[in-house]
């Protein structure tokens, strides 16, 4: 059986340009870069501003509404609305744009299988180029929005973890013969 290398496919919008390493990597030092101007309360309410318009959009689908309907019928949902509302944090959110977050993960990833990554980190610091009209809107968001966000983005980066991987894991089946570690892994997650 022949191992192919795990493939990624960007598909640009006709009427922009074009991805490239470049512009990722860009993309992804301009997001760095801000940090240092933003406060934490600003970067933190566009991530989860994001995973709100993530999740509004989510819902829209087949899938997405029935998990809605789920969530907001049961203790959860009421109980998470209710934070929501106590704790303002539709005010907060709501007042801040929606940071692209599928979007943003998808060209990191891309920037792991890239060919011509290190070249092109010695071409740093590369400008970078404004969303202007393709940014996010902001909106009012609630709950259930945020839920939906948080699992179609962790649905992915589960997803995007395992293709990583993919190319060297052993095959089902076969044996693999290692060294024996002094001690096994501990911690929470592990029980």
């Amino acid at each position: 059986m022949t191992v192919h290398p795990v493939r990624v496919r960007l598909v640009d919008a006709p009427e922009e340009a074009g991805r490239t390493t470049a512009t990722l990597l860009a993309s992804l030092a301009a997001r760095l870069g801000t940090l240092f101007l933003v406060s934490g309360a600003d970067a933190v309410g566009s991530l989860v501003a994001g995973y709100c318009a993530l999740g509004r959009e989510v819902g829209m689908t087949a899938e997405g509404a029935r998990l809605r309907r789920a969530i907001d019928s049961g203790r959860a949902g009421a109980n998470g609305e209710s934070i929501w509302r106590t704790l303002n944090l539709d005010r907060w959110i709501s007042a801040v744009p929606p940071s692209p977050v599928l979007d943003q993960f998808r060209n990191d990833l891309a920037l792991l299988l890239a060919e011509d990554l290190v070249e092109t980190l010695e071409l740093m610091p590369i400008p970078g180029e404004a969303a202007g009209d393709r940014a996010p809107a902001m909106a009012d968001w609630d709950f259930s929005d945020l839920v939906l966000g948080l699992w179609a983005f962790s649905s992915e980066l589960v997803a995007a973890v395992e293709a990583l991987a993919e190319p060297t894991l052993p095959r089902p089946g076969d044996v693999q013969v290692g060294v024996t570690e002094d001690e096994p892994p501990a911690g929470e997650l592990l029980r």
